[in-house]
């Protein structure tokens, strides 16, 4: 494949690519989306007196969404564009409402990005709290990768081959939508979800909306510190090493093969970099998210991943691909002899 040949309108585009964030963000953050999401077409003028916000900037807003496709316009009045009605409702199984808001969090810490490669640390930003004390974000970031979990998790029980009889452990499963979904869609399985104490409050607001959430325990515990229960015939490791330095992976991939029963299976799904042929460049932006947010994190090419699998014992490690077609998420496989 050759190079891009680049032109001056491709660099201004991605240099000024964050206001179309930027008002996704704030079409959510206002509430402008979940009121079209939910009523139907209003005039700027009825959003922002029914919002409580400016009416001239409701319409520059509302102007810029038809801009951007995101919305629709009907004589003097705006509506979501086609599929957006379910993707904008908070309230709407698909949505993802969360994950836009967690973006939005994530934005002043990516401005500081340059500092970051040139010291190596991640952004210091002074720390603040939501209405119930909570660090401000927390909320967002358990139902953002509720919402994205929920793109991903139906359908690959099947893929991960998992039978009737097997126990599984969803480790730092967070909601324990994985856990969750693989329980529903494999009868007989035996499901447990290890995750900090605070993930608790989400994973039981999962599990309400299954039909096996009854049956799936949940562990609190940190997975550095504590007993992780077992043995199982397979632990499923979803999106966590990206958070950890190289070492702290090792000793993750370790702690997961000692609670594999022979010839169990642990499953990596993480933003896997490509560094020669990339097919999605979102791993790699994934792992700069880590340098602005975490002291060692950073994204794993599959060879790292195998590494530390080879390194815990584990044998016959292999690259199974993207979770989905067209998915920036991929699977790494490593099993105990």
């Amino acid at each position: 494949m050759s190079p891009k040949q680049w032109k001056p309108e491709d660099v201004s585009r991605l240099a000024h690519g964050f206001w179309a964030s930027a008002t996704l963000h704030a079409a959510v953050g206002t509430g402008v989306a979940a009121r079209l999401a939910k009523k139907g077409p209003a005039t700027a003028e009825a959003l922002a007196s029914e919002l409580g916000l400016d009416p001239r900037a409701t319409r520059m807003l509302v102007i810029a969404m038809h801009a951007l496709e995101l919305a629709v316009k009907q004589g003097e009045a705006y509506a979501l564009a086609p599929g957006l009605e379910t993707l904008l409702d908070p309230d709407a199984p698909r949505s993802l409402n969360n994950m836009v808001m967690h973006m939005a969090d994530l934005m002043p810490v990516w401005s500081h990005l340059a500092e970051s490669v040139r010291s190596g640390k991640p952004v210091e930003m002074p720390e603040k709290k939501d209405s119930n004390g909570e660090p401000a974000g927390r909320a967002h970031f358990y139902r953002a990768m509720r919402d994205i979990a929920r793109q991903q998790a139906t359908g690959t029980a099947a893929r991960l081959g998992l039978a009737s009889g097997q126990s599984l452990l969803d480790l730092a499963g967070g909601p324990g939508v994985y856990g969750l979904t693989f329980a529903d869609e494999t009868p007989g399985l035996s499901a447990t979800v290890f995750d900090l104490p605070g993930a608790k409050p989400y994973f039981q607001e999962e599990a309400a909306l299954h039909p096996r959430g009854g049956e799936v325990r949940f562990i609190a515990g940190d997975y550095q510190k504590n007993d992780l229960g077992g043995p199982y015939d397979v632990v499923w490791l979803s999106q966590v090493l990206h958070g950890e330095g190289p070492q702290e992976c090792r000793e993750l991939i370790a702690k997961a093969a000692s609670v594999l029963k022979p010839g169990g299976a642990l499953w990596v799904q993480e933003f896997v970099v490509d560094t020669e042929e990339p097919k999605h460049p979102w791993p790699a932006l994934f792992s700069l998210n880590m340098l602005v947010n975490t002291e060692e994190g950073q994204g794993y090419t599959a060879a790292d991943i195998c590494g530390f699998m080879e390194n815990a014992g584990l044998t016959g490690c292999s690259y199974e691909g993207p979770t989905r077609e067209g998915s920036p998420a991929s699977l790494v496989k490593g099993r105990m002899p």
